[in-house]
């Protein structure tokens, strides 16, 4: 396995804020012994409003190993974020909120735009698509054929993954406790290894 990082700047009403992305390359099944399908979902179940309400997330989103079945190899992308870099918001859990909404914003648009028919991507949280997701409406999923699911929906141990991979722990946002930075993690499925200086020259185009 490979990785590589790079540094960014995000540019927002407030300035340039920095972040940095890092990206290791891997065979699938190197990923396997991460999978407790019936842990994060029962997780899910009591502690996310989503569970059962959208099509991306538990139960309805498929184990990590019927998803990436027919794919070789898997791009894991990690963004990182220090939150000092947002005194300008006086909320703690805005602060992280806002931080999220960057990083997030910027990966699932940069894998978004490498979707191609033989690849697939793994998302930094459920889908959004949609809104509000037909789930909510009793209706099929509307866009069944590019619908998107994260690691934690497919059943993937992120942090553990995370820590082992890449010698990085994440953080989480905790009352009146707020953490040095925040990340999140994305993953773009494919059958032959993606050059990971395209996926960084075109998330350096996302502002």
């Amino acid at each position: 396995m490979e990785m590589i990082n790079k540094k960014f700047k995000a540019i927002t009403p407030h300035g340039s804020l920095l972040y940095e992305g890092f990206i290791l390359k891997s065979r699938v099944c190197n990923l396997k012994g991460y999978m407790d399908y019936t842990k994060f979902s029962e997780l899910c179940k009591s502690g996310c409003v989503n569970y059962g309400k959208k099509w991306s997330c538990p139960p309805y989103s498929p184990l990590f190993e019927e998803f990436t079945k027919g794919y070789s190899y898997i791009s894991i992308c990690l963004l990182h974020i220090k939150l000092q870099q947002f005194s300008y918001i006086k909320n703690d859990y805005l602060k992280v909120k806002a931080a999220n909404s960057i990083l997030k914003s910027r990966i699932d648009k940069t894998l978004r735009k490498l979707k191609r028919p033989d690849n697939h991507y793994i998302s930094t949280g459920s889908c959004r698509m949609c809104k509000p997701c037909k789930c909510k409406l009793d209706k099929p999923c509307a866009h069944n054929d590019i619908k998107t699911y994260s690691f934690e929906a497919l059943g993937v141990d992120v942090s553990n993954m995370v820590k082992d991979l890449f010698d990085f722990k994440l953080l989480w946002y905790r009352k009146k406790n707020v953490p040095e930075y925040t990340s999140v993690v994305a993953g773009l499925l494919s059958n032959e290894i993606i050059d990971e200086n395209i996926i960084f020259e075109i998330l350096k185009k996302q502002n």
